[in-house]
């Protein structure tokens, strides 16, 4: 349903003239608001034993196994491959990543589930990739495959193995790239596309293209007819722009313009060439430069869908206020970029309800000719919109939750509230690199923890780097009479000394500082120096301990952080106040600033960028408010993740230091 709007007052109404939301100054540019309407079954069955036909069905599965194995040639048709555990990976997270089950792994590999470490090899279930997976030519298919690379395989091999192009291996693995194609390393094998493979397995020798000039697509305009034009094949036309979809021309977009082939060239014979690795990726590499040609239209408009719950037509003020403050934070980012000179359309559409399906906007056609797609906050919403943006080729930045398993299957989206199970090991890593001389205690509370991943994930590079650590129950360094000499026992004279909770809770913290404090003031028994590290939650509590933060030496990692004694918190709010006449909400994170960072940052990277996007992404240098930006593939075929990680210090002079471990 859409909706008036006044610039100057930007009051919302829908088509009965109802106001809706709320009243907020915005800048001066085109906002559309709308509300949408919002296996196994291989073969259990071949053949059945009984004891007189037994011997007869046994011979007759073996024949056909032979036969199977003649045909395949050397493809990998096992019933498994092998996954090799890298960091931040869980149980779960590898079972999504294959379209398996937990409770299937676990059967093939025992022992698994009470313990999973890095590098440790699992045996996983081969499996249909599944209809989110991409063919050779991008779409959807039921039958793509994963190979993990022996040693010894090359790229081109590997095509030939599967009767693909390197291209088309490449296009599937967006991940994949000269420096981890090896051993080891799994592989999406997407489904044969008989039209784009070349006949018998070869690679056809012939001179590359001749640009000779570029034609901008009119309204309506059809391949067929630009063809026809300058007298060049559908197919030299998009060879011409790699990237390229016939089916989806855009109205501006420039395209390269080909010399024809000669017939003598077009006939060309065809050979066996066998190129290395490093020439092979070369070649994709320039594939992929000559996607700039058509990466966005000649107006240099970049189109921006929003798709948030405002909740228009209901009362839900919690949401309604993060949802609002987020989209204002996220305009504010607008305005500062169109006076720099960039050029946005920003479509705005209100998600509903988390039961409202996002089915009649996606099927409206009103998003198909975006740049770029920005929300949802229920996984119900981001689950439909993800299988839209892989169909469409369309980024999804996903700011809000952490868990969807789109990611592990989807080159299009990007999760900026990264799960905890990838960070942990960031921590860790930096933890050791930073006190390599630390000694650790972890102190348990009688409160369950719930922080028990990252103590296992820290205890593990401790023991890798060498680091002393021990645990110690709280009752055991609390109290008047028994605290200070307990703490005197545990800490060592020679080492940097970190005492650290198993659980972030505000009752743990409470509990502890005022021991910790004491300490400090009473030096008579001469208890060495000590830190306390601990969790992104403490952000929550510091406004009322943060006095003792300071006294104790407090560390806590944090994905997100912001204070208003830091000078880019100060002026971000300044400007809020002045563009909105409100505070903004002292909640974590804090929604404004969440829209501004992810508001600058994507708009900026994707104006900058184009479908160079996910290769480029760190290099732009960008200075947030609250929320950073450190994007990794989570593996060769899937989306990115925020692997951005701060150390906040709370130092004894009173001051707070935001560590940033990429600078």
């Amino acid at each position: 349903m859409p909706f008036a709007v006044n610039y100057d007052n930007m009051m919302h109404k829908d088509a009965r003239s109802r106001t809706c939301g709320q009243n907020f100054s915005m800048p001066n540019f085109s906002i559309r608001y709308k509300i949408p309407i919002f296996a196994r079954n291989l073969y259990n069955r071949y053949y059945t034993f009984t004891t007189r036909t037994m011997k007869r069905n046994r011979t007759i599965f073996i024949i056909t196994a032979m036969l199977l194995t003649a045909i395949a040639g050397n493809a990998q048709t096992s019933s498994f491959f092998t996954h090799t555990v890298s960091k931040g990976q869980t149980l779960y997270s590898i079972s999504k990543m294959y379209g398996t089950t937990v409770d299937e792994i676990v059967k093939h590999n025992p022992g698994s589930a009470a313990k999973l470490s890095i590098g440790q090899k699992l045996s996983i279930p081969q499996k249909s990739a599944g209809p989110e997976q991409p063919s050779s030519t991008g779409k959807e298919n039921n039958g793509a495959k994963y190979h993990t690379i022996k040693s010894g395989e090359t790229l081109y091999r590997l095509g030939k193995m599967y009767g693909l192009t390197p291209q088309q291996i490449c296009d599937a693995n967006p991940g994949l790239s000269i420096s981890n194609f090896r051993a080891g390393e799994v592989v999406l094998i997407p489904v044969k596309n008989e039209s784009e493979t070349p006949d018998k397995k070869t690679i056809e020798e012939k001179e590359p293209l001749t640009i000779v000039g570029t034609h901008k697509v009119k309204k309506k305009e059809k391949i067929e007819d630009i063809c026809a034009k300058y007298g060049i094949t559908k197919e030299e036309l998009i060879e011409a722009n790699h990237g390229l979809n016939p089916d989806k021309l855009k109205k501006g977009t420039k395209l390269n313009i080909p010399a024809p082939r000669k017939k003598a060239e077009k006939e060309s014979h065809v050979k066996e060439i066998e190129l290395t690795d490093r020439e092979l990726f070369i070649k994709v590499e320039e594939y992929k430069d000559s996607i700039k040609a058509i990466s966005k239209p000649d107006d240099g408009m970049l189109r921006v869908a929003v798709i948030l719950p405002f909740l228009l037509d209901s009362y839900a003020p919690s949401e309604q206020g993060r949802m609002v403050e987020y989209y204002q934070g996220f305009l504010m980012a607008v305005k500062e970029l169109k006076e720099k000179g960039y050029s946005f359309e920003i479509n705005t559409y209100d998600s509903g309800h988390k039961n409202n399906s996002l089915k009649p906007l996606l099927s409206s056609g009103e998003l198909d000719d975006m740049d770029l797609i920005i929300g949802a906050l229920y996984s119900e919403h981001n689950k439909e919109l993800a299988k839209f943006a892989q169909r469409k080729e369309i980024p999804l930045v996903i700011p809000f939750t952490s868990k969807e398993d789109d990611i592990f299957r989807n080159p299009m989206v990007y999760i900026v509230n990264t799960m905890q199970s990838y960070i942990i090991p960031e921590v860790a890593t930096n933890f050791v690199n930073r006190f390599p001389n630390a000694n650790v205690v972890f102190v348990e509370d009688t409160i369950k923890s719930n922080k028990q991943e990252f103590i296992s994930g820290l205890t593990y590079e401790l023991d890798k780097n060498g680091i002393p650590h021990t645990t110690v129950p709280m009752v055991s360094i609390t109290g008047e009479e028994r605290a200070l000499p307990a703490l005197k026992e545990l800490m060592k004279e020679d080492r940097e000394n970190f005492i650290i909770p198993t659980s972030s809770s505000a009752r743990t913290l409470s509990s502890l500082l005022p021991t910790l404090v004491q300490s400090n003031i009473i030096d008579s028994i001469g208890v060495p120096e000590y830190k306390l590290f601990g969790y992104p939650e403490w952000q929550i509590h510091a406004k009322d301990m943060r006095e003792q933060l300071y006294e104790v030496d407090t560390y806590f990692y944090a994905t997100f952080y912001s204070h208003y004694s830091l000078p880019d918190v100060t002026r971000f709010q300044n400007r809020y106040i002045k563009m909105y006449n409100r505070n903004i909400q002292n909640i974590y994170p804090r929604y404004g600033m969440l829209g501004y960072d992810t508001g600058y940052f994507f708009l900026l990277a994707a104006s900058k960028y184009g479908k160079e996007l996910p290769e480029r992404i760190n290099e732009l240098e960008f200075s947030p408010v609250q929320t950073g930006f450190k994007f990794e593939r989570v593996n060769n075929w899937g989306g990115l993740i925020n692997k951005k990680l701060y150390f906040i210090h709370y130092t004894r002079d009173y001051n707070i230091e935001k560590i940033d471990f990429d600078k």
